[in-house]
């Protein structure tokens, strides 16, 4: 009986642990959605003020390419509904920053 009650105590204790982990994930996890901005927009917002004269538009075709030459997307984060922006120009260019240039964003 002791073995049985032994087993189920250690059952039980591990779908606790999944339960909690699995919640957690769920909780950090944001939608990816793009948002076009106008340099009106950039300049007056708190993305301009943090990373400065660092950012830089890039066009679609060589994202990757300055991804790999140390460039990060810049993001602006809803947290309240879970909502993760790539910020990107009528034209279609991306926001950018140089690597260790910006703040934790």
């Amino acid at each position: 009986m002791a073995y049985v009650l032994g087993i189920a105590t250690l059952l039980g204790g591990i779908a606790a642990i999944y339960y909690f982990v699995d919640r957690s994930r769920q909780k950090n996890t944001f939608e990816n959605k793009q948002k076009i901005v106008d340099d009106n927009w950039l300049n007056s917002s708190d993305i301009k003020r943090d990373y400065g004269d660092s950012l830089r538009w890039s066009d679609p075709e060589k994202v990757e390419h300055r991804l790999s030459l140390g460039y990060e997307i810049v993001y602006q984060k809803d947290e309240q509904n879970k909502i993760r922006y790539r910020l990107v120009n009528s034209s279609g260019q991306t926001l950018i920053v140089k690597r260790n240039s910006s703040s934790n964003r």
